[in-house]
This record gives C-alpha cells, sequence and structure tokens, in this order.
C-alpha cells in the first residue's frame, strides 16, 4: 500500500494545511532578464528535471499557460501569497533536479534535493514530498558545492539512519579549507537540518 509523507524544513510555524503547488515568485532565466507572477498570476513548483509552468490570470476561464525549459532558467524565488516574507530560492542543477537552496553564505551553498517536488504552506513553511512504499522510498538528498562552482557533493538523504557517516562526509568535504568547523561537525550530535546548518559558519583559510 502506498503512502505520502512529507518532510518539513526550516518552518516558522506548525502546519496546518497541505503546501500549495501553485504560487506566487519570480523566475530568473540566464540571459539576464526576470519574469515575475503576483496577484492572480501562479507558478506550479518544480521537480525532477522538468519545465517550469507558470499561468497569467490563473483562476480566470482564459488564463495564459507558459512554460521555461529546465535549461534557460537560473534560478526561481516562490513563496505563498499569504506569507511573501517567506521567499523559497530553487535552482536547477544540471547533474541534480530541481533543488531547494537550504543554506547560502558567499563560500558554501546547500541543496535539498526532493524528487517527488515541494510544497509551500500557507504559514511560509516549506514541504518535500516523499513517497513510502513497502520496500523503498523516493529519493530526498542533501548537496553541497563550495563558491566557485564545481559539481554538487552528495552527502547522504534526510532519513534518520547513518547520521554518523552523514556527518563525516561534511567534514571531509569542508577540513581542507576549515579544519575547526570539520571537527565541530564530527562531534556535533544533531539531526541532518540541524547539522548543515553549521555550515554557516564555514570560513575557508580560517
Amino acid at each position: 500500500m502506498k503512502r505520502i509523507i512529507l518532510l518539513f524544513l526550516l518552518l516558522p510555524a506548525a502546519i496546518s494545511l497541505r503546501g500549495a503547488s501553485l504560487v506566487e515568485g519570480i523566475v530568473y532565466l540566464r540571459n539576464g532578464s526576470e519574469v515575475r507572477f503576483t496577484d492572480d498570476d501562479r507558478i506550479r513548483t518544480p521537480k525532477k528535471r522538468g519545465s517550469l509552468k507558470a499561468f497569467r490570470d490563473a483562476f480566470k476561464k482564459g488564463k495564459q499557460k507558459l512554460i521555461y525549459r529546465y535549461g534557460e532558467i537560473d534560478s526561481i524565488v516562490l513563496r505563498h501569497p499569504q506569507t511573501r516574507e517567506y521567499a523559497r530560492k530553487f535552482v536547477p542543477l544540471p547533474t541534480v533536479g530541481w533543488s531547494w537552496v537550504y543554506v547560502e553564505t558567499p563560500y558554501i551553498t546547500v541543496y535539498v534535493y526532493g524528487r517527488k517536488g515541494y510544497g509551500i504552506a500557507s504559514n511560509g513553511g516549506i514541504q518535500v514530498w516523499q513517497k513510502h512504499r513497502t520496500f523503498s522510498q523516493s529519493r530526498v538528498a542533501y548537496y553541497l558545492q563550495k563558491a566557485g562552482g564545481g559539481e554538487p557533493f552528495p552527502i547522504g538523504g534526510a532519513n534518520r539512519r547513518n547520521r554518523d557517516a552523514f556527518r563525516e562526509r561534511i567534514a571531509r568535504y569542508i577540513e581542507q579549507e576549515d579544519p575547526l568547523l570539520a571537527e565541530r561537525i564530527r562531534r556535533s550530535d544533531t539531526g541532518r537540518s540541524k547539522t548543515v546548518l553549521m555550515l554557516h559558519e564555514y570560513r575557508p583559510g580560517k
């Protein structure tokens, strides 16, 4: 029997409503232009490596559908119309798929990839959809990327197993540039989301 579960991350308050798949936002294109969708316009939250779908006058009979190809988008910023102060950034990583930017500093970025897609709740919280079956579950994974580019580095999924291995992969990725923080992460005893938040303190050459 299949069932859908929700992985809640960075919630400003407890969620009582299902996350919206049609939200407001801004599309930043690789050609340097940007397209805004507010008021009665909507963007559908993306998943996998699919094109981005957006709608002008989304709730009217004569709505206009717009499609942006995966490769022409630099990033998107999405928000629920009721909580515009909570903006969520997503990036189409070429080797991964549509990924939520969980941590972003001048030195390092942490992405969360959810294969089944995302929802944004009316209180601004973000939800990463995850489907569980009897012997498997859909993929939710974290990736790191240092400033300057390079391929995103996978550090593991969102399940509760192998937290020590998860911390060790983060530590090894940063220990050459910031050995003190790497050692603190190795010795930490927190869940995955709080562990990656420690990367706010990452300073190469410190």
